[in-house]
Protein backbone atom coordinates (compact mmCIF):
# COMPACT_ATOMS: atom_id res chain seq x y z
CA UNK A 1 0.00 0.00 0.00
CA UNK A 2 1.24 3.29 -0.82
CA UNK A 3 1.62 4.87 2.50
CA UNK A 4 2.51 8.42 1.30
CA UNK A 5 -0.59 8.94 -0.74
CA UNK A 6 -3.52 9.10 1.89
CA UNK A 7 -5.98 9.39 -0.73
CA UNK A 8 -5.08 6.07 -2.25
CA UNK A 9 -4.74 4.85 0.45
CA UNK A 10 -8.22 5.58 1.84
CA UNK A 11 -9.39 4.12 -1.34
CA UNK A 12 -8.10 1.00 -0.98
CA UNK A 13 -9.45 0.79 2.27
CA UNK A 14 -12.56 1.73 1.34
CA UNK A 15 -12.34 -1.11 -1.20
CA UNK A 16 -11.57 -3.92 1.01
CA UNK A 17 -14.09 -2.88 3.16
CA UNK A 18 -16.35 -2.83 0.43
CA UNK A 19 -15.74 -6.43 0.02
CA UNK A 20 -16.03 -7.89 2.91
CA UNK A 21 -19.58 -8.17 3.41
CA UNK A 22 -19.82 -10.73 0.55
CA UNK A 23 -16.99 -12.48 1.91
CA UNK A 24 -18.35 -13.06 5.47
CA UNK A 25 -21.54 -14.45 3.79
CA UNK A 26 -19.41 -16.80 1.82
CA UNK A 27 -18.41 -17.93 5.08
CA UNK A 28 -22.05 -18.41 6.91
CA UNK A 29 -22.03 -21.00 9.03
CA UNK A 30 -18.49 -21.01 10.11
CA UNK A 31 -17.36 -20.36 14.06
CA UNK A 32 -14.77 -18.32 13.03
CA UNK A 33 -15.96 -15.70 10.91
CA UNK A 34 -13.74 -13.19 12.85
CA UNK A 35 -10.91 -14.41 12.53
CA UNK A 36 -11.59 -13.81 8.65
CA UNK A 37 -12.37 -10.28 9.19
CA UNK A 38 -9.65 -9.81 11.71
CA UNK A 39 -7.28 -10.76 9.38
CA UNK A 40 -8.60 -8.85 6.74
CA UNK A 41 -8.52 -5.59 8.52
CA UNK A 42 -5.21 -5.92 9.77
CA UNK A 43 -3.49 -6.35 6.61
CA UNK A 44 -0.99 -4.52 4.58
CA UNK A 45 -3.71 -3.66 2.30
CA UNK A 46 -6.13 -2.65 4.41
CA UNK A 47 -4.95 -1.00 7.80
CA UNK A 48 -1.66 -2.50 8.13
CA UNK A 49 -1.81 -3.20 12.21
CA UNK A 50 1.01 -5.10 13.66
CA UNK A 51 -1.33 -6.48 16.73
CA UNK A 52 -5.12 -6.65 17.07
CA UNK A 53 -7.72 -8.22 19.34
CA UNK A 54 -11.32 -7.76 19.08
CA UNK A 55 -13.28 -8.45 22.70
CA UNK A 56 -16.84 -8.41 24.08
CA UNK A 57 -18.06 -7.45 26.99
CA UNK A 58 -21.32 -8.46 27.92
CA UNK A 59 -22.50 -7.14 31.33
CA UNK A 60 -25.71 -9.04 31.29
CA UNK A 61 -23.88 -12.37 31.52
CA UNK A 62 -20.80 -10.40 33.73
CA UNK A 63 -17.83 -11.28 31.57
CA UNK A 64 -15.55 -9.87 28.94
CA UNK A 65 -14.22 -12.34 26.82
CA UNK A 66 -11.57 -12.39 24.15
CA UNK A 67 -12.93 -13.33 20.76
CA UNK A 68 -10.10 -13.06 17.87
CA UNK A 69 -6.35 -11.95 17.63
CA UNK A 70 -4.17 -11.06 15.13
CA UNK A 71 -0.82 -10.80 14.86
CA UNK A 72 1.86 -10.23 11.67
CA UNK A 73 4.63 -12.39 12.83
CA UNK A 74 2.03 -15.24 13.47
CA UNK A 75 0.63 -14.71 9.59
CA UNK A 76 -0.86 -17.54 7.85
CA UNK A 77 0.28 -16.61 4.05
CA UNK A 78 2.03 -13.66 2.05
CA UNK A 79 -1.36 -12.94 0.30
CA UNK A 80 -4.89 -12.32 2.41
CA UNK A 81 -6.75 -13.71 -0.57
CA UNK A 82 -5.46 -17.22 0.63
CA UNK A 83 -7.33 -17.07 3.46
CA UNK A 84 -11.50 -17.20 1.88
CA UNK A 85 -9.98 -19.76 -1.14
CA UNK A 86 -8.73 -21.81 1.84
CA UNK A 87 -10.84 -21.20 5.14
CA UNK A 88 -10.38 -25.13 6.60
CA UNK A 89 -6.19 -24.19 6.26
CA UNK A 90 -7.22 -20.77 7.62
CA UNK A 91 -8.88 -21.78 10.51
CA UNK A 92 -6.06 -24.88 11.72
CA UNK A 93 -3.63 -22.07 11.14
CA UNK A 94 -5.32 -19.45 13.83
CA UNK A 95 -6.35 -22.39 16.26
CA UNK A 96 -2.31 -22.81 16.42
CA UNK A 97 -1.86 -19.38 16.79
CA UNK A 98 -0.04 -18.18 20.03
CA UNK A 99 -1.36 -14.81 20.18
CA UNK A 100 -5.51 -15.82 18.66
CA UNK A 101 -4.96 -18.03 21.50
CA UNK A 102 -4.10 -15.70 23.80
CA UNK A 103 -6.87 -13.61 23.23
CA UNK A 104 -9.63 -16.18 22.82
CA UNK A 105 -8.27 -17.50 26.22
CA UNK A 106 -9.09 -14.11 28.06
CA UNK A 107 -12.19 -13.97 30.26
CA UNK A 108 -12.66 -11.88 33.00
CA UNK A 109 -15.91 -10.21 34.84
CA UNK A 110 -17.84 -7.27 33.44
CA UNK A 111 -15.91 -4.48 33.32
CA UNK A 112 -18.58 -2.28 32.24
CA UNK A 113 -20.98 -3.66 34.43
CA UNK A 114 -18.36 -2.14 37.39
CA UNK A 115 -18.30 0.66 35.70
CA UNK A 116 -14.54 0.78 34.15
CA UNK A 117 -13.55 3.48 31.60
CA UNK A 118 -13.34 2.04 28.15
CA UNK A 119 -9.70 3.41 28.24
CA UNK A 120 -9.17 1.31 31.61
CA UNK A 121 -10.43 -1.36 30.46
CA UNK A 122 -8.23 -1.15 27.11
CA UNK A 123 -4.83 -0.68 29.62
CA UNK A 124 -5.67 -3.98 31.48
CA UNK A 125 -6.78 -6.00 28.53
CA UNK A 126 -3.79 -5.00 26.47
CA UNK A 127 -1.33 -5.95 29.14
CA UNK A 128 -3.01 -9.22 30.06
CA UNK A 129 -1.93 -9.98 26.19
CA UNK A 130 1.01 -8.97 25.91
CA UNK A 131 0.54 -5.47 23.64
CA UNK A 132 2.40 -2.68 24.73
CA UNK A 133 2.07 0.37 22.65
CA UNK A 134 -1.89 0.24 22.13
CA UNK A 135 -4.67 2.60 20.61
CA UNK A 136 -8.31 1.31 20.89
CA UNK A 137 -11.62 1.73 19.60
CA UNK A 138 -14.74 0.37 21.82
CA UNK A 139 -18.85 0.90 20.32
CA UNK A 140 -21.57 -0.24 21.25
CA UNK A 141 -23.10 -3.56 19.75
CA UNK A 142 -26.82 -5.44 19.98
CA UNK A 143 -27.92 -6.44 22.88
CA UNK A 144 -26.21 -4.42 25.09
CA UNK A 145 -22.78 -5.81 24.36
CA UNK A 146 -19.68 -3.82 23.97
CA UNK A 147 -17.07 -4.65 21.57
CA UNK A 148 -13.46 -3.50 21.81
CA UNK A 149 -10.43 -3.52 19.54
CA UNK A 150 -7.20 -3.10 20.70
CA UNK A 151 -4.41 -2.50 18.06
CA UNK A 152 -0.65 -1.84 18.02
CA UNK A 153 0.98 -0.14 14.51
CA UNK A 154 3.97 1.16 13.22
CA UNK A 155 2.26 3.12 10.93
CA UNK A 156 0.58 6.21 11.84
CA UNK A 157 -3.37 6.36 11.77
CA UNK A 158 -4.42 9.89 10.26
CA UNK A 159 -7.91 10.91 10.85
CA UNK A 160 -9.81 9.76 8.13
CA UNK A 161 -8.08 6.44 8.34
CA UNK A 162 -9.34 6.01 11.97
CA UNK A 163 -12.63 6.74 10.95
CA UNK A 164 -12.55 3.98 8.47
CA UNK A 165 -11.56 1.72 10.98
CA UNK A 166 -13.94 2.42 13.27
CA UNK A 167 -16.68 1.60 10.36
CA UNK A 168 -14.91 -1.55 9.45
CA UNK A 169 -15.08 -2.90 13.18
CA UNK A 170 -18.51 -2.56 12.94
CA UNK A 171 -18.36 -5.63 10.56
CA UNK A 172 -17.42 -7.66 14.17
CA UNK A 173 -21.17 -6.41 15.20
CA UNK A 174 -22.35 -9.43 12.36
CA UNK A 175 -20.08 -11.99 13.02
CA UNK A 176 -21.36 -15.02 15.71
CA UNK A 177 -19.83 -14.75 18.62
CA UNK A 178 -18.47 -18.16 19.91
Amino acid sequence: MLLDNPLQRQRDILYQLSCLPRKIVGLHGNENVTDFVMYELCAEHCFNLDKAAYFVDNPDFDCIKGIAGHARSERFSPSSDDIWSNPQGFTQHMRKSPFNSAVRGFAHESMKKRGVTDDDIAKVVAQAIGITCHGFFSWDMKHDNHGIFIFESTCTLDQDVKSHLVDGLALFSFCPVF
